[in-house]
């Protein structure tokens, strides 16, 4: 009896398909997704596939791109495996960049393919090209090891750290066009030369891009999302020249909304830091008054973005949705809260403590 089981286990293990792996060999490593809006048809899809090489050196980082128009993505894929002779590898990707032709019209339903695609990581890195998502990637920096290893570590800050580069996720670019109160952004990757320069940010709506912050709004932006404490500012007065470099940062914030008054977001900002560029020696001068410069010309430039956002009427830092989270009403709340954010005043209160001039008196 146990001989005639085991035999017939042996029997039904032959008869079990063998799994569908394919050697490494056969398969295309995608480093790098772009989708753009098409010429003919709705998208226009490019990969970027690695070409593995026994020897890495900086500028010999190959790679092979690949095309294709269709009037959805899952389509255009299709079409490019056409192309090629090994399977698509998807699941090393850590970019995806969108055209800013693309962006400027509707990113919801390419958005949704990521998302949905299990061979996608939410993990990877979001970003707008601009003027194409396919000249982006057809680039490839002389110090780059890798392909497309030179955006990875730009924004991942394993490489530069910058004040300027803003770092988003796919899946917190989706969640933001989800979420009542709190709205998408991504850094714009754009062509100079023959490298990469990322100093900007554009924000949008819950469908499509609204306005572009230049390089030093790009800065401020960037410390009231992620709160990055390495940065400098720039103090321009009659008779003070001087800049700081922040080394301790962070703020806070309350959305008043009293009933006989003007509604009101108040922040209190702190920043420590230390004098790392004068025109003059400052060892002598009153530390007080230069704190209070740089308090001054932060306040002017947090004002500055803070309005200019609250005009195009998007919430990229979330003010709407920590209102409707401290109240208790839901819709109700909500649809307050878009009454309220049009008027909403700013206060904004800096506190900057100067540790050190860097001089030696």
């Amino acid at each position: 009896m146990r001989k005639l089981v085991v035999i017939l286990l042996s029997f039904t293990l032959l008869l079990l398909p063998g799994c569908g792996f394919k050697d490494i060999d056969k398969r295309f490593f995608v480093v790098a997704i772009g989708v753009d809006k098409g010429m003919e048809k709705k998208y226009k899809v490019t990969f970027k596939l690695a070409i593995p090489s026994p020897q890495i050196k900086p500028g010999q980082g190959d790679f092979q791109l690949v095309s294709r128009e269709a009037n959805n993505i899952s389509e255009a894929i299709e079409l490019m495996k056409s192309d090629v002779d090994k399977e698509f590898d998807m699941g090393h990707a850590k970019i995806a960049v969108l055209g800013k032709e693309l962006a400027s019209e509707e990113i919801t339903e390419a958005v949704d393919w990521f998302i949905r695609s299990h061979d996608i990581q939410r993990i990877e890195y979001a970003a707008l090209g601009e003027p194409s998502a396919e000249e982006i990637l057809a680039l490839g920096p002389k110090s780059e090891r890798l392909a497309a290893n030179s955006l990875i570590l730009s924004f991942g800050r394993e490489g530069t750290e910058s004040s300027f580069i803003v770092t988003e996720y796919l899946y917190d670019f989706y969640d933001r066009l989800l979420e009542t109160g709190k709205d998408p952004f991504l850094p714009i990757i754009k062509i100079r030369g023959d490298t990469y320069e990322i100093n900007r940010v554009a924000l949008f709506d819950k469908e499509k891009l609204k306005m572009i912050l230049n390089a030093e709004q790009t800065r401020i932006f960037n410390q009231l999302v992620s709160k990055h404490s390495r940065f400098g500012i720039r103090v321009d007065e009659e008779d003070v020249h001087f800049s700081l470099s922040v080394q301790k940062y962070d703020y806070s914030y309350k959305i008043s909304t009293p009933s006989n008054e003007k509604p009101s977001i108040n922040m209190v900002v702190t920043i420590k830091g230390q004098v790392a560029e004068s025109d003059r020696m400052l060892f002598g001068r009153n530390w007080e008054e230069l704190e209070e410069s740089a308090e001054r010309a932060v306040q002017k430039s947090y004002l500055n973005l803070l309005e200019k956002i609250k005009k195009n009427n998007v919430d990229p830092v979330g003010f709407g949705l920590k209102y409707i989270a401290t109240r208790r009403n839901g819709l109700k709340d909500w649809e307050q809260w878009q009454k309220i954010y049009p008027d909403a005043q700013f206060n904004i209160r800096v506190n900057v403590i100067l540790e050190n001039t860097g001089e030696i008196k």
